[in-house]
């Protein structure tokens, strides 16, 4: 082995160690991150007025309908549905979900049909908040598109 290899040998062994390390601790960041927006909000009215204006959005994606008693009900259904039917590509929880604020659900409706990148951007566009964002944000890929199917056909 000459110098050159043992240096290029060294450089992917860095690289292989360091990915190896950093991406699931990054992982472990993000998901404690939606874990604690989703489980810990009890709110009033006044505060949640204040997060609504927060983001200019909230009108047109449904948000603005939602009353303090209706978040912790959606708050009270993530939690109970998380890691039972949301995950492994059952939809029903989330479509229960969606279905518990007649504006969110509007919204998603009217955004699926115009395609997934709209209701990707539409589930974007929701405020870190609100337990609906981050119960979609945690499907898997494939159950995304089932549930983007689902809504576009209503």
């Amino acid at each position: 082995m000459n110098r050159k290899s043992v240096r290029i040998a060294a450089a992917t062994a860095m690289a292989a160690i360091s990915l190896g390390v950093a991406i699931p601790a990054a992982n472990a960041v993000e998901a404690h991150r939606n874990t604690a927006s989703v489980s810990t909000l009890a709110i009033s009215e006044a505060q949640l007025a204040a997060l609504k204006a927060a983001n200019p959005r909230s009108a047109t994606n449904g948000e603005a309908s939602i009353s303090a008693a209706e978040l912790a009900a959606l708050t009270a259904a993530a939690n109970a549905g998380e890691g039972q039917q949301m995950f492994g590509g059952k939809l029903d929880a989330i479509i229960a979900l969606l279905k518990k604020s007649p504006g969110l659900f509007k919204g998603a409706v009217n955004a699926a049909k115009k395609g997934a990148n709209s209701f990707k951007d539409w589930v974007d566009g929701l405020s870190d908040w609100n337990p609906v964002k981050w119960a979609i944000k945690a499907l898997p890929g494939e159950a995304m598109v089932e549930l983007v199917r689902y809504l576009s056909g209503m």
